[in-house]
């Protein structure tokens, strides 16, 4: 199996270039280049969690050098505040978290301040929401509005937050897929009818491909086929 000489020495050779300023640019290259394939790789069955404890004495945690937990930003001057948790999703920060003792999160100003100490920073690394909580109620909070996020019913959400809740992941991608600048309520759940759609993919294909009608609505059939085959994790399942 080629080595990382193999490959450096490849490089060289295919670019006819065997000066050493190039030579010390080629370690640069390979890594710009496994960040690119990174980002576009298909990453599922990839994805790797744990839990790390730490104390309010010790608010430092080493983590493993290959872990890139956040993209870069520029923090300005909010860069020297501290967050006591974020939820990450390849990446991207999608929710903040703000840890109060229950003897400083009774009143709806302190409340209120939770969600303030922590607006700007949730804002500068793009998250989505904030949850300020004392472990016994939960405050969550739209970033774009800074407003409260109310259920399907328009009613404040009140969900307590647990990081160790099974239910959490799939309440949070529904907060994200419903919340906006101008929305703070999850949108219920709505059927949709997808016969027109579906005639227009159909005839989409048959006029793109000028194929027979018979062939299109094959290859119609199949991505309806695949697309719940997907939808259900089968096709994960079956490619490992």
């Amino acid at each position: 199996m080629p080595s990382y000489a193999y490959l450096k020495t490849d490089i060289i050779n295919t670019t006819e270039n065997d000066s050493t300023e190039f030579e010390d640019q080629i370690p640069k290259l390979i890594e710009k280049t496994e960040l690119r394939l990174t980002k576009d790789l298909d990453d599922v069955g990839l994805d790797e969690y744990t839990a790390i404890t730490f104390t309010a004495a010790n608010t430092s945690i080493a983590l493993n050098d290959r872990v890139r937990i956040i993209r870069n930003v520029n923090y300005g001057k909010e860069e020297r505040k501290k967050v006591d948790a974020l939820i990450v999703q390849q990446k991207n920060v999608i929710v903040v978290v703000e840890y109060k003792k229950p003897s400083e999160f009774k009143t709806k100003a302190e409340k209120n301040k939770a969600i303030k100490q922590e607006i700007e920073v949730a804002k500068k690394i793009g998250s989505n929401i904030i949850i300020a909580t004392d472990t016994k109620e939960s405050v969550w909070v739209n970033v774009k509005t800074g407003k409260r996020i109310k259920d399907e019913d328009g009613k404040e959400l009140k969900y307590n937050f647990n990081p160790k809740d099974e239910k959490l992941p799939d309440l949070i991608e529904k907060i994200i897929s419903s919340i906006n600048e101008i929305n703070d309520q999850i949108k219920p759940k709505k059927l949709v009818n997808p016969t027109d759609l579906a005639k227009q993919i159909w005839q989409d294909i048959w006029s793109v491909s000028g194929a027979t009608p018979e062939n299109c609505l094959y290859t119609f059939v199949e991505l309806f086929i695949f697309k719940y085959l997907s939808d259900l994790g089968i096709l994960v399942e079956l490619l490992g």
